[in-house]
């Protein structure tokens, strides 16, 4: 018997039973267990809210559904149970280290459920006794991150390792990268290293790996000028020419990560022109083929069962990078080669739907590592940077797509003293503003403000209360949408530019308002876009921000969709929301009945709102693939359905570079 079938012969999943799980260590996140529950008859509720507790508990007993009422809490102090469901429950303990004793309880806590499986089969394998607090963050250094500091010894070393954390990895636990950064400084060799800074940040990295790239190229051609860079010893010391390595920086460059440079000298056969500017068209066409090639190839190897959350927000960036490109390059495309990309898109959109489809509520509720995974977990996070003293915006940029992210980190990019720290976000389905930007400013689900879900009304209250609760004041709060119309210098400055304001939050509704209505399909959004950029004089916009020190954080409510439609609907029962990618329904059943339409075969799907965070009485239909309920034939631009890209949205930290105080993001 597994270790994890232990733990759930605790509970009786398929009978009419209470239990108050005692859960610290996340275990019911653990994919075995928490498919057991799924393929269960249970109800598990894992929020803190009492209200939404007795909700759930009330329709639990109502139902009679013949499946067990789960109640998951993690921290006691931060709920209050019942005393009504608490009596009439079996209290259950779950805790990690009653099934993996040897590794240090505080370790195990830090590091995501999903490890916990290949923690266990480790220590049975090599059984190493009980670890300290110390020898079990090696422990997992090593079997989770494959990471063994004894055998880096030198520079060449380093640099691998930094490539694959910041470019293969998944997010590393904040305590176990400071355990790492104090194992290599005992390393007398590595006395020139920040690993403080190239560590924990992603920016400081690449800024480094951007450097030496020039100082390799000089290196080429046997001069000895080599170009100062800030680490160490003002020297080159990255092996771009090792094979390995050079796997690595084909795609840095073509991702985006690595910028080529201007460089005469060098023959057109050499690998490394893939890091040389050369006429624009031909350098983006370079990264088009090389993007396109090594997402293909990530999708091929993909196993739905066992890729995550990161898989997919490094997808949607990659994928969005070669849509972007492949417009500004439309003429020199085969016509195959579109033929491929719409393919390569489509079968991107069936798998994420899948995944989607069974991982959903999970991303919900787990927490994230170091970074947020989903919208209405940002302003938690932002609340550990205000509680440090840092003033933050929050900019949102209604409709944006990792498509026309390209376009706005092309324009930072051009910035010198600007870092830009590219993350992801999963969107609340269905992908429309009302549900997921109000998610996004109250630090909710969905089903907290029912009374306003199709209105984006009470924004404003929502952000406002959120703070409040943060113990806030009101003049230390700011909201403000249509940025967008503040032009001018002083229009804006006057806008975010109070002393008092601890927390900004900004929506530009530009994207969103182009993309509705529009006739030239994505190119045409995209090319409005970019214009946008600089008439509005966006880098601008951004500097100023920074200069009233404020830490910009820069994300989407949802992103967009090119779709073609499938015919208009003759609806019996009339929708509440009629999108061009999503219907609301106010009872299933009408829901039910429009899924019946002979158009939708196989094109839409009944969203499980319940089950995935909506209030009751909303029954969306939402789009799969490239369907649109529009007309047969029309193309659109839109969202509301569960394509990669209007669910997986940018997140980006902007912050000033700053080469002797590097802060984590």
């Amino acid at each position: 018997m597994q270790w994890q079938d232990r733990l759930l012969n605790k509970l009786a999943l398929n009978e009419s039973l209470c239990f108050v799980i005692n859960d610290p260590d996340r275990i019911c996140y653990e994919p075995h267990i928490s498919n057991a529950i799924k393929q269960s008859k249970a109800i598990i509720f894992d929020d803190v809210d009492p209200i939404a507790l007795h909700l759930i508990y009330e329709e639990w007993l109502e139902k009679e559904s013949g499946g067990a009422f789960l109640f998951r809490y993690s921290d006691i102090n931060e709920i209050n149970i019942p005393y009504e469901l608490l009596r009439k429950s079996k209290i259950v303990d779950f805790h990690i280290s009653e099934v993996i004793e040897d590794i240090d309880a505080d370790v195990l806590r830090i590091i995501p459920p999903e490890n916990y499986q290949l923690i266990s089969m480790r220590v049975q394998s090599y059984r190493p006794g009980k670890l300290t607090k110390v020898a079990s963050l090696d422990f997992v250094l090593r079997h989770i991150y494959k990471i063994a500091p004894e055998i880096i010894q030198t520079d060449v070393d380093v640099v691998r390792m930094l490539i694959r954390k910041h470019y293969l990895m998944n997010e590393m636990p904040e305590e176990i990268e400071k355990h790492l950064i104090r194992l290599l400084n005992l390393n007398t060799v590595f006395s020139g290293w920040k690993f403080d800074q190239l560590i924990p940040y992603k920016p400081q990295f690449f800024e480094f790996l951007q450097q030496q790239w020039g100082m390799y190229l000089d290196s080429l051609l046997i001069s000895n000028e080599l170009k100062e860079t800030a680490y160490p010893n003002h020297q080159l010391i990255v092996p771009f020419d090792d094979q390995d390595i050079k796997v690595f920086v084909d795609n840095l460059f073509a991702d985006g990560l690595l910028k080529p440079i201007k460089f005469v000298g060098i023959a057109p056969e050499h690998w490394a022109w893939i890091g040389i500017q050369t006429d624009n068209d031909q350098t983006k066409l370079k990264r088009y083929q090389h993007l396109y090639d090594t997402v293909k190839k990530s999708l091929s190897k993909i196993d739905i069962k066992t890729v995550n959350a990161d898989f997919w927000g490094e997808l949607a960036r990659g994928l969005g990078n070669l849509n972007a490109i492949s417009y500004q390059i439309r003429q020199q495309l085969l016509a195959l080669e579109i033929e491929n990309l719409v393919d390569l898109n489509r079968q991107t959109d069936e798998s994420f739907e899948a995944w989607l489809l069974d991982k959903y509520g999970e991303l919900i509720s787990i927490p994230s590592v170091q970074y947020p995974n989903m919208l209405h977990k940002i302003p938690s996070w932002l609340n550990q940077k205000v509680q440090l003293g840092k003033k933050v915006c929050l900019l949102v940029m209604d409709g944006m797509g990792f498509q026309q992210w390209a376009l706005l980190r092309d324009k930072l990019n051009t910035c010198a003293n600007i870092a830009v720290d590219e993350r992801y976000c999963f969107a609340w389905v269905p992908t429309i503003t009302s549900i997921s930007r109000q998610a996004l400013f109250s630090g909710k689900k969905p089903y907290y403000f029912a009374d306003s879900l199709l209105t984006t009304a009470k924004e404003k209250a929502l952000w406002t209360n959120y703070w409040d609760d943060q113990g806030l004041n009101r003049e230390q709060v700011l909201y403000a949408k249509k940025v967008e119309d503040k032009i001018n210098y002083t229009d804006f400055k006057d806008l975010i530019g109070s002393r008092n304001v601890m927390v900004a939050g900004l929506v530009i509704n530009f994207i969103d308002e182009q993309m509705h209505g529009m006739k030239a399909g994505m190119s045409g959004l995209n090319s409005v876009v970019d214009d946008w950029l600089e008439q509005w004089q966006f880098t601008d916009k951004i500097n100023i921000l920074l200069d009233e020190g404020y830490e910009i954080i820069i994300t989407a409510d949802h992103g967009n969709q090119e779709a073609v439609g499938a015919g208009r609907l003759n609806e019996g029962v009339k929708a509440e929301t009629k999108g061009e990618r999503v219907r609301m329904y106010k009872s299933a059943e009408a829901a039910k009945s429009t899924l019946s339409s002979d158009n939708l075969n196989g094109k839409v799907i009944n969203w499980p709102s319940k089950k995935y965070g909506l209030p009751n009485g909303f029954y969306p239909l939402v789009s799969r693939g490239c369907h649109a309920f529009v007309k047969a034939g029309q193309k659109i631009v839109g969202h509301g359905g569960i394509g990669l890209h209007e669910v997986i949205v940018p997140l980006a930290i902007i912050k000033r570079k700053n080469k002797h105080n590097v802060e984590k993001s």
